[in-house]
Parts: structure tokens; C-alpha cells; sequence
């Protein structure tokens, strides 16, 4: 998250400490159904999890991952809504749900609070735009370049996905994602380090997914 986001996120954790009810579930536990009503948010203090969508084959596309001190459910904030994606704890997750109805009472007399938390639920819907414009490019090394450009653009030059989670949202197999970052970061565009990755050069990920032709390191 960027430095906005984090400090939004202390706010909302005093909010759902004080006011909501603690709740866990265990690792590869589905959260609510996609389409069920939306009328609680969630605020995750430990664990991750996977939101995801369905294609027409019948398998899993992974869309995003959300880790602790970060909301979920933000669709509840509109009236008659419901959940618009399925989601699955990827570890075992803790959470504080609260009402809509009990958030609004409580942020209402504060209007940053409340603006800070619609600028949060843009930013989420930005995210998932992004992520739908990555699974356009057909190559691999494209879609890559892309998401980690988006991702940078989003939340800062620390990328904090695993390989095997850039493979998942991207779409690709885990060989090619790793062969893909290793070329990124043979080149200086990336660094890599544990758990995580590290944009060194914005621009020349961004003449990757903008160029014609496939990247030379990248080839499946």
C-alpha cells in the first residue's frame, strides 16, 4: 500500500478494533458467496486472501491478493449491494467484521475518515481494472511487465508477491513467471529478494508491455 493508504488503514483499525466482532477462519476456508448480501465490511489484521473469479472453463482465475490492515467487502457501502467477487483464505486469516449500517454512525461525524474510505474503495476498483487490462496481452513477458508496472504505480516499487502469485494472476505457468522475472532482473529493470520484488526502472517495464515483439529475455 502507499503511504495514504497505510495511514487510512490505522484509522480503520481503531474503528473495527473498537466496534466490530472478532472473527478467524481457517487456511483455504471460502469467505462469502459471490452474489449473497453486502451489508458488513471486514478488516483483516493477520493472514491473505485471494480473490478470485470463475472463467468459462470452470477453473479459478486469480484476480488479486489482500493482506492484513486492509478492508474487504467495500461493496457494502452501497445500499442494496452483494458481494461482487468470491474470495478464499490463501492462510489462516483474523478479521473484525462491522455493519455498514454501524460504520456509517461511526465515521459519518468524521468526514475525512469517510472521504479516506471511498478514495480506499477507488483505489481497489483501479487495482482490479488493472489487473483485467494485464490478461489482454498475449505475451507472457508482457503481462508481467504490466502487472508489476500497475502494481508499482499503485503501491510503490516493493512488490510484494511471491513468483507463484505473479504466475497465478497472470495466468501463466510458474516456469515461465520465474524465467520472465529472471530475465527482468538480469536486465536491472527488477531486483529480487525474498517474498518480494523491487522495481529498479518504471520506464523500461513500461517499454516492455508498450513494445512490439517479445522482451529477449522471455520467451516461453
Amino acid at each position: 500500500m502507499g503511504e495514504n493508504q497505510a495511514n487510512n488503514s490505522i484509522i480503520y483499525k481503531d474503528i473495527f478494533l473498537s466496534y466490530g466482532s472478532k472473527r478467524c477462519l481457517e487456511k483455504n476456508s471460502y469467505l462469502l458467496e459471490r452474489g449473497s448480501p453486502a451489508n458488513e465490511l471486514w478488516y483483516i489484521t493477520q493472514g491473505t486472501v485471494r480473490a478470485f473469479c470463475t472463467g468459462y472453463d470452470g477453473e479459478d482465475i486469480t484476480l488479486f491478493y489482500i493482506s492484513e490492515n486492509n478492508i474487504i467487502y467495500l461493496e457494502s457501502l452501497i445500499p442494496n449491494s452483494v458481494i461482487i467477487q468470491d474470495a478464499q483464505a490463501i492462510t489462516p486469516i483474523t478479521f473484525y467484521a462491522l455493519s455498514s449500517e454501524k460504520f456509517f454512525q461511526i465515521v459519518r461525524p468524521e468526514l475525512p475518515a469517510f472521504e479516506a474510505m471511498f478514495s480506499h474503495f477507488l483505489n481497489r476498483i483501479i487495482l482490479l481494472h488493472e489487473y483485467i487490462l494485464c490478461s489482454h496481452f498475449r505475451e507472457s513477458s508482457k503481462r508481467v511487465a504490466y502487472l508489476l508496472y500497475a502494481t508499482y504505480k499503485h503501491s510503490g516499487p516493493v512488490i510484494p508477491y511471491t513468483h507463484e502469485q505473479i504466475a497465478a494472476i497472470t495466468g501463466i505457468n510458474r516456469i515461465s513467471a520465474n524465467r520472465i522475472l529472471n530475465g527482468f532482473a538480469k536486465e536491472k529493470i527488477i531486483s529480487l529478494g525474498y517474498r518480494h520484488i523491487k522495481v529498479l526502472s518504471p520506464s523500461r517495464l513500461s517499454e516492455v508491455f508498450n513494445s512490439i515483439g517479445s522482451f529477449s529475455n522471455s520467451q516461453e
